[in-house]
């Protein structure tokens, strides 16, 4: 071969070559498409189902996410007897295992929500269920609406439906004790729905169901319901308000904590409740119960004394309670006073002292509070009703400083100490420092009202209560940030949001949220007319 022919062979060969690297594909558009069901074994809504087996076919592998959370299986079926896999991995299928025999004459739905998405770009199959019945037909009624919370701004998701037929098994106790018929869930939205029912009469309860079990557990969950049976078919929607019950008082075992108190843990309300001292002592003896700031626990204290063991009686709402607790050693609490403010005090704030020790007295003729000018402040002292706290009251001016002393006994506490000389500065900010908001209320409801001011996590920062449409809603002095606002109807007029009970069949009293963020800026003056239908 001469090298004319030589050359032209390499100069072929390069040439092809750079003409596939030009040709290189960059690929198509990415698939947005979600899994599509090519087959069922059974197929979809068969009847006179009695098969062990289940398998669902994809026309592309799939994976299974969040399953444990977004599987709903109506009528529920004890979770032993059913297996569902993959669980993890990629598969085209999806296998249902039925462990024993399922009752006839049922539907049944295997709701797996949004937890079905394809291998690749993650595209979910939403509401994605398989209907089978074990009888002769299936059955094809349904519910929906939408639930939210009746306190909260913001609804959890995951909520579950619950529905119980009125037969001659119902009772009150069976959300407490027995599975529901047919559930559903909000999955990770506000609504509900709930399908292939069967025609009847039936109780509707909304569910935290934070354990999954499918029972009402009051000391853990959220609860809401209809007050009238429902009657399927229905074509309304259906709203629900979910709420936490207030429990009844519940005391637990009592325990040492310091050598002059002894802590009782409990659960629910303890406004009425009492502890007694059975045992007798000197005329002596003395006693008194704060409530912890950190714990539901309440202490007890008890003036010094000699015993091997206390013997306690708790009262509340009928129930008695007794407890011995057997004598241990223990350090006595030191008093120890902190302030509420360190430096700087908001004008609509009041400057306290807290106590680690019950405070009996305050003698104010040894203690001076004084402004930016030496000049003297009038003010009152108050202790609040936990026993812990000491309120200072007085005129606080902008663009001012203060110095409060304590000079020794001013402050006696329960267990005879006083407090040593103590010093405490603050001082204020301007007025322009700080916005307002004047709100226009109409109400068509019922008065009083109570318009609540909170942050972003919903803690109440400032609170009015309104007994008329006559009065005035200013909140002043506030710190520049983002409020949002909510209106509480006070109707048992007690100046507070009162909860619901599902055995009593009492609803929890209304509450409006304002969903739009109310922001505050310094030296403004925010207007806003409210109309509460």
């Amino acid at each position: 071969m001469n090298n004319t022919k030589i050359f032209l062979i390499i100069f072929f060969c390069l040439f092809l070559t750079q003409c596939a690297k030009r040709g290189i594909p960059e690929g198509g558009p990415e698939d947005e498409s979600p899994p599509v069901l090519i087959n069922a074994e059974p197929k979809e809504n068969s009847i006179n189902f009695n098969e062990k087996r289940i398998r669902l076919f994809f026309d592309e592998y799939i994976k299974l996410k969040d399953f444990r959370k977004q599987l709903v299986v109506s009528p529920p079926i004890e979770k032993s007897l059913y297996s569902i896999s993959p669980q993890s991995g990629a598969s085209k299928y999806i296998q249902i295992d039925i462990n024993e025999n399922l009752p006839k004459n049922i539907t049944y739905v295997f709701n797996f929500g949004q937890s079905v998405i394809d291998n690749n770009e993650g595209n979910i199959l939403s509401n994605f269920k398989y209907v089978f019945s074990t009888g002769d037909y299936i059955d094809s009624l349904k519910i929906s609406g939408n639930i939210k919370n009746a306190f909260k701004r913001e609804s959890d998701k995951f909520i579950s439906t619950m529905l119980y037929p009125i037969d001659e098994n119902y009772s009150d106790s069976i959300i407490y004790n027995s599975l529901p018929v047919y559930v559903g869930s909000t999955l990770d939205s506000t609504y509900f729905e709930i399908s292939n029912l069967r025609q009847g009469k039936y109780l509707l309860v909304a569910l935290n169901d934070l354990n999954n079990n499918y029972k009402f557990d009051p000391g853990l969950e959220e609860i809401g319901f209809l007050k009238d049976y429902i009657t399927i078919p229905s074509s309304n929607e259906l709203d629900i308000e979910i709420f936490k019950e207030e429990l009844a008082f519940k005391s637990s075992k009592p325990f040492i904590d310091t050598k002059n108190k002894i802590g009782f843990g409990f659960r629910g309300n303890y406004n009425d409740v009492k502890i007694e001292l059975i045992d007798s002592f000197n005329n002596n003896f003395k006693s008194i119960i704060t409530k912890n700031k950190e714990t539901d626990t309440l202490n007890y204290w008890f003036s010094n004394i000699k015993y091997d063991s206390l013997r306690f009686l708790v009262k509340s709402n009928g129930n008695k309670d007794f407890y011995t607790i057997k004598y241990k050693e223990k350090e006595k609490d030191s008093l120890i006073i902190s302030p509420s403010e360190d430096g700087s005090i908001e004008l609509n704030d009041k400057f306290k002292l807290y106590s680690n020790i019950p405070i009996l007295n305050i003698n104010n003729d040894l203690i001076f509070l004084v402004n930016k000018d030496s000049i003297p402040v009038q003010f009152k002292t108050k202790i609040d009703k936990n026993n812990l706290d000491i309120v200072f009251d007085f005129e606080m001016l902008p663009n001012d400083e203060y110095n409060l002393s304590l000079f020794p006994n001013a402050l006696n506490d329960f267990l005879g100490s006083t407090n040593d000389t103590l010093n405490y500065s603050f001082s204020t900010k301007s007025r322009s420092d700080y916005g307002k908001i004047k709100l226009g209320i109409q109400n068509k409801n019922t008065y009083p009202i109570i318009v609540q001011l909170t942050n972003l996590d919903e803690e109440v920062l400032r609170e009015k209560i309104l007994e008329s449409d006559k009065d005035p809603c200013v909140f002043e002095n506030l710190v520049p940030s983002k409020y949002y606002l909510k209106v509480i109807i006070d109707k048992n007029k007690n100046k507070k949001w009162d909860t619901g009970s599902f055995l009593k069949r009492i609803s929890p009293e209304k509450t409006y949220h304002f969903n739009e963020e109310i922001s505050i800026r310094a030296n403004w003056i925010l207007e806003e007319k409210i109309i509460l239908d």
